[in-house]
């Protein structure tokens, strides 16, 4: 498998496993309620040259000429910029919110989304994202990684503990409760 920057042109084979990934959290960021207008709204963040959810943040896993999975990562102190983007589309929609609520600290190398599509699962592939990941954060100079798992999901919290990932606090997003997880990389 071969991990790589996602480029625009990756734009269809992304959508699926990012809303996924999103999960809840899907209509919150795209302002959107129906499935169609969900995937159009993603599609629109990806092509963006910045935002949370612009290209310029994934990484893909590729496997038999597709996307396997994906990773979306970006380091915290950025995010008011990034989320300006979508912020200025869901005020547009009508959806009037001066930020999202906040779901990491300062001075993180921020794991937004992971996902692995179903045909490639049990491969080991989110492992090889998430230590890639790790890698090129490293290389930015960042020394810490996070990311949030939900309270529900002992099986990923399983995973993470695994890979080096400690749980430091609880937050609470939308009504969900996730465990905030960080692991040192310098």
């Amino acid at each position: 498998m071969i991990i790589r920057k996602a480029e625009k042109k990756d734009v269809k084979g992304i959508i699926s496993p990012l809303i996924m990934a999103l999960d809840e959290m899907k209509t919150i960021f795209s302002g959107c309620e129906k499935e169609e207008e969900i995937i159009a709204k993603y599609e629109e963040f990806f092509l963006l040259d910045e935002g949370r959810y612009s290209y310029k943040n994934f990484y893909v896993g590729e496997g038999d000429e597709e996307i396997a999975g994906i990773i979306v990562v970006y380091y915290s102190d950025d995010v008011e910029k990034l989320d300006n983007v979508m912020l200025r589309e869901l005020n547009k929609n009508g959806v009037i919110r001066k930020e999202f609520e906040k779901e990491f600290y300062e001075n993180e190398y921020y794991i937004d989304s992971l996902a692995v599509n179903s045909a490639y699962q049990g491969r080991g592939i989110a492992r090889k994202l998430m230590e890639f990941a790790e890698k090129k954060g490293k290389e930015q100079g960042y020394e810490k990684m996070s990311l949030l798992v939900h309270i529900d999901k002992e099986k990923a919290f399983s995973i993470y503990k695994k890979m080096g990932y400690e749980e430091d606090s609880k937050i609470v997003l939308y009504g969900e409760t996730y465990r905030h997880m960080v692991k040192q990389i310098k």
